[in-house]
This record gives structure tokens, C-alpha cells and sequence, in this order.
């Protein structure tokens, strides 16, 4: 039995990576510098999960983790019952993907779909209050938190992030979790930007470290989700790339 009580155990961040690169991921890089701000200032253990490397069976839709086996999944056979009790246990649950086509990897939904449980029944209660959140948490936990880190090959992160932020707050409520979408990162990259790159680590290290007081300041939001090449040098850069893409099979 661990000597440690609940009172004075370390706290818990848990990384859930949901990029098909896993630990190669730079999205993942991001989240862990996050998480290394946010560890700093609490003295937390972080764990990290690659969705990539889970076996998770798609959800069949039949609600039994709202009806014959409430809270858990009937489907006990893969990587979903272990998660499941990592994101019960956590104190801070950072979720860290890139975005592809306008939302998650489809990797990453699908393990999010398997989770419905944690949530609770759904009794017919109308959406009129998207602050709320549409389910309640079912096992809540006073302290825990939520930080959604996402990027984007786009400039234009806000729009791009759009549809995520929508889908997160209908299941935990807006203004409920901390988020921030980078721009870029792919070109930067194939750029081959060390420098500036580093320079957006650093700015995730210093979320982090605000995120264990309360909340990242929206100033630095915005940092992170600025733009860090012009659109001129980011075109050219993203041409080079799809052109050394289509000639790498004749090489």
C-alpha cells in the first residue's frame, strides 16, 4: 500500500498525446513544456499517454456505460479501462494534439468517444446554458483541471481551433478548461527554426507556470497563438515542402 495519503502525494499531470508522431510529435513537445511550468511551481509527476500506442476499440454506441454498467465501458478488452483510471487519478489532464482536417486525429476522438462514461446520463435536459457544459462530470474532483494544447499548419490558429473549442465546451463548459492553438509548427519545422521554436517552448513553459496559480494571462494566449512567420515567408516555405514532397518518390 503506498504510504503516502491523498493530502500530501504528489500532484498528478497526465499527458494524453493524441498526434500519430507520438513522443516525435512537436505538439507533444509543447504540452511538455507546459507541463514542466506547471510541475516547477507545484513539484507535480507528469505521465505521459500516446494514443498511438493504445489498442482502443471504436465505440459501438449501445450506452451501456449509461445504463447495465454505469460510469465504465462495457468493452474491457484494450487500452480504455487503464486510461480511464490515469484521467480519474489525475490532478491536471493536459490533451495535446495537431490538428489535420478541422478537428482532432481521428485516433484521439475515438479513445474520447470510449470515455462517454465519465460523463453523466443524459436525461433529456435541454442546451440552454453552453457555460455548463452539456453533461456534468460524473466522478468531479475538486482542483481538477483541464489544459487543451492543439496546433495547426494554418496562420490563422483561432478558426482552425474553432471546432475544437466548441466540441469542449459542450462536454466540459466554456471557460471550464485552459486552451491555446499554435500556428505553424509544420513549417517551422520544415524550416528548420530551432530558434523560434525554442522561443514558443519557453512561452508554453511560462503558461504552465501560470495555469498551477489559476490562469494563463490572455496575453500570453495570444503569444502563443501569434503567427511567428509572415504569410509571405510561410507560403513560400509551405510550397518548398509539397514540392520536395512530390519529388521525393523519384529520387
Amino acid at each position: 500500500m503506498n504510504s503516502l495519503t491523498n493530502e500530501n502525494r504528489p500532484k498528478k499531470i497526465l499527458i494524453i498525446n493524441g498526434s500519430p508522431k507520438g513522443a516525435n510529435s512537436l505538439t507533444f513537445r509543447v504540452a511538455g513544456a507546459f507541463a514542466e511550468g506547471l510541475a516547477a511551481e507545484e513539484g507535480s509527476v507528469v505521465e505521459n499517454i500516446h494514443v498511438s500506442q493504445l489498442r482502443v476499440r471504436p465505440c459501438t454506441g449501445c450506452l451501456s456505460c449509461w445504463g447495465r454498467t454505469e460510469g465504465k465501458c462495457v468493452m474491457t478488452d484494450d487500452s480504455i479501462p487503464e486510461v480511464r483510471e490515469k484521467i480519474l487519478a489525475a490532478d491536471t489532464i493536459i490533451t495535446a494534439f495537431p490538428i489535420y482536417f478541422f478537428g482532432m486525429p481521428g485516433t484521439m476522438k475515438t479513445m474520447i468517444d470510449r470515455l462517454l462514461g465519465i460523463f453523466c446520463t443524459f436525461h433529456g435536459q435541454e442546451l440552454d446554458n453552453i457555460k455548463a457544459g452539456r453533461h456534468a462530470l460524473r466522478y468531479p474532483r475538486e482542483g481538477q483541471r483541464l489544459a487543451v494544447i492543439a496546433s495547426c499548419g494554418f496562420s490563422e490558429s483561432e478558426d482552425a481551433f474553432y471546432p475544437i473549442k466548441v466540441q469542449f465546451d459542450l462536454a466540459i463548459g466554456e471557460g471550464k478548461y485552459a486552451h491555446f492553438c499554435c500556428p505553424q509548427l509544420k513549417a517551422l519545422a520544415q524550416a528548420g527554426s530551432g530558434q523560434r521554436f525554442e522561443k514558443i517552448l519557453a512561452l508554453s513553459r511560462q503558461a504552465g507556470a501560470q495555469f498551477a496559480h489559476g490562469s494563463i494571462d490572455p496575453a500570453l494566449t495570444a503569444a502563443l497563438e501569434k503567427p511567428v512567420l509572415s504569410q509571405k515567408t510561410y507560403r513560400m516555405l509551405m510550397e518548398k515542402f509539397w514540392q520536395d514532397e512530390k519529388g521525393a518518390d523519384q529520387e
